[in-house]
């Protein structure tokens, strides 16, 4: 979690005692949240790949966020995203986001599955 100082200077959580209560609480939101998935997994026994648990960790934070955001707002009075979100932002996010997609060729692809997942015979 990223908060700033007045001057607009980023302050860590490792120096800011509030940030670390924020990202406590945040917390115990997003495992209130898992709580019911992770019993549901429990319960019926199967495994969930880990990649599969990330996954839901970071839709519950992303949705905790949202809602947030949403409370915010309406305790604010913005009425229309324009007031907080221009288009540059947009822009800038759709930049940011596009950077950090990576291409693999094809065939390293396929390559890189069977690495991960080889055939039962044991012939990769």
């Amino acid at each position: 979690m990223k908060l700033v100082d007045p001057s607009g200077k980023e302050v860590t959580s490792k120096e800011n005692k509030n940030a670390k209560e924020l990202e406590k609480q945040l917390s115990k939101h997003i495992e209130k949240m898992l709580e019911p998935v992770f019993n549901k997994i429990k319960l019926s026994g199967a495994q969930v790949p880990q990649e599969q648990l990330m996954q839901l960790s970071s839709a519950a934070h992303q949705m905790l966020f949202n809602r947030m955001i949403y409370n915010l707002l309406l305790k604010v009075g913005v009425k229309d995203l324009g007031e907080v979100l221009s288009e540059d932002d947009v822009e800038e996010l759709q930049t940011s986001l596009s950077n950090q997609l990576q291409f693999v060729d094809p065939s390293k692809m396929q390559e890189m599955q069977n690495q991960q997942n080889p055939k039962p015979d044991g012939k990769g």
